[in-house]
């Protein structure tokens, strides 16, 4: 008996890209396997994977959300916020959200300035 696993968790920026992303959730739907995405994206990449699961039908079950987790994001438009569980695929030209050249400096300035970001860290608990 061959054991696999029941779903598969990702999004664009882990497959590769937009392209790489719909082969494997055609891949997925081949083999049966359901998927679905995650959140913790910037609000690019969120957009993104908010496109292709509005449009691809494999992608049926509700997809993990990280939004609550983040306080700014590199769009004009913020970060992402549930309502009533549910997040709106954004509407308007390309993937339908603007990049802030000013946020997207600050979090440049942060990572120069800091090294990556650990979100597991709390400053409180020193070590942690």
């Amino acid at each position: 008996e061959l054991k696999v696993p029941d779903a598969f968790v990702g999004n664009p920026t882990a497959h590769g890209g937009i392209n790489r992303m719909l082969r494997f959730v055609g891949a997925c739907e081949h083999a049966g396997i359901d998927c679905w995405c995650y959140s913790g994206d910037t609000g690019i990449g969120s957009a993104c994977y908010l496109h292709l699961c509005a449009a691809l039908g494999w992608i049926r079950e509700p997809n993990q959300s990280l939004f609550r987790m983040q306080p700014m994001d590199i769009i004009e438009e913020g970060p992402f916020a549930p309502k009533n569980n549910t997040v709106p695929v954004p509407e308007g030209h390309g993937l339908g959200v603007t990049l802030s050249q000013e946020r997207l400096a600050a979090c440049h300035r942060d990572f120069v300035e800091n090294g990556p970001c650990n979100k597991y860290h709390d400053p409180e608990k020193p070590g942690t």
